[in-house]
């Protein structure tokens, strides 16, 4: 109803807390029509340390992919960097998340060379802002917390935070 109404979420910032994300997606394309946010301007884009993987390539930002921040603070200082020392994507799951809540309208999908059609996220006008803070072993509390912190600074309207575990009363990032 939502769509068939006019309602694609346009202007709303969607922090997403996960792995990462692939900002070559054309779910995050920018295809000119997006207006520039104000306040937005400033967010790291961390992606491009190609000195760590080769395939890590540099990235610009844009008016659909507002920012992207590798958080994996504590993960990095405890497991180590692993396949991306950036917020690229290492699994594929924060760029499926991702998509699926602001993807753009009427992005052609495929997977292993098959066409599967034609998708949407919820939200295709939506802006996104991507917080990497799980590796292969896992997320780390204070990465999350800090994630989670780093989105209500940034101004985002939206966090989607697909992260398992169970609600807790004690959990810092339930908190």
């Amino acid at each position: 109803g939502a769509w068939q109404s006019g309602y694609l979420g346009d202007d709303v910032v969607v922090g997403v807390i996960d792995s990462g994300i692939w900002p070559e997606h054309p779910s995050f394309a920018d295809d000119g029509s997006y207006d520039t946010l104000d306040g937005f301007d400033e967010l790291p884009c961390d992606f491009g340390d190609t000195a760590y993987n080769p395939d890590d390539a540099p990235f610009d930002c844009n008016d659909k992919l507002l920012g992207a921040r590798d958080l994996r603070t504590a993960y990095t200082a405890n497991i180590g960097a692993e396949t991306f020392a950036s917020a690229r994507d290492y699994d594929g799951h924060g760029t499926h998340t991702a998509s699926t809540a602001a993807g753009n309208a009427d992005v052609d999908a495929e997977i292993f060379g098959i066409d599967r059609g034609v998708v949407s996220g919820v939200a295709p006008r939506a802006r996104v802002i991507a917080y990497s803070v799980c590796g292969d072993l896992g997320c780390f509390t204070s990465d999350l917390v800090d994630a989670i912190d780093s989105a209500v600074a940034d101004g985002v309207d939206v966090i989607n935070y697909s992260i398992g575990g169970g609600a807790s009363l004690t959990d810092p990032a339930d908190l």
